[in-house]
């Protein structure tokens, strides 16, 4: 057990078949990470807000992305639409303010963000990493040796 403050934990976890296993963070994934033959790559990367020895919540900086492979063995490029939108948004609803209408592109943006975060997984899929990824981080947190963790002071 620690004495230690509030904490950040990440866990990366690779989808192998329907279960979930950590992988180093460093790890740079490729065509031998498919999550079935043929299939494609599935990772998360689950940040969770520790404090002492209690998990006390998930950031919203959690995601899970899912990456085609391609023709050559290479993946795909993930989709950063969203994220460039997300930066446009709050500036078209400055505008739209200024102009006396109500912006919505910041609320669209982050729904966006939301659904590509998700990797438009099952829930179920999505729950069981949260619930692999807890074992993990509490474990780190009790001082075992733990792949796939890393804690960040705050």
């Amino acid at each position: 057990m620690t004495s230690q403050g509030r904490r950040i934990a990440g866990c990366h976890l690779l989808l192998r078949g329907n279960r979930w296993m950590p992988i180093s963070v460093n790890k740079a994934l490729g065509a031998k990470d498919r999550c079935s033959p043929g299939g494609a790559v599935i990772s998360a990367y689950l940040s969770a807000v520790v404090e002492g020895d209690t998990i006390v919540g998930w950031t919203k900086n959690s995601a899970f992305s899912v990456q085609e492979v391609l023709p050559d063995g290479t993946l795909a490029l993930l989709d950063l639409t969203p994220a460039k939108l997300a930066l446009q948004a709050d500036s078209a609803d400055m505008k739209a303010s200024k102009a006396g209408i109500v912006g919505i592109s910041s609320l669209i943006a982050g729904r966006r963000i939301q659904e590509q975060n998700t990797g438009n997984l099952p829930s179920t899929l999505r729950e069981a990493a949260f619930e692999r990824a807890t074992i993990q981080i509490l474990d780190r947190i009790q001082g075992h040796s733990v792949v796939g963790v890393r804690l960040y002071d705050c």
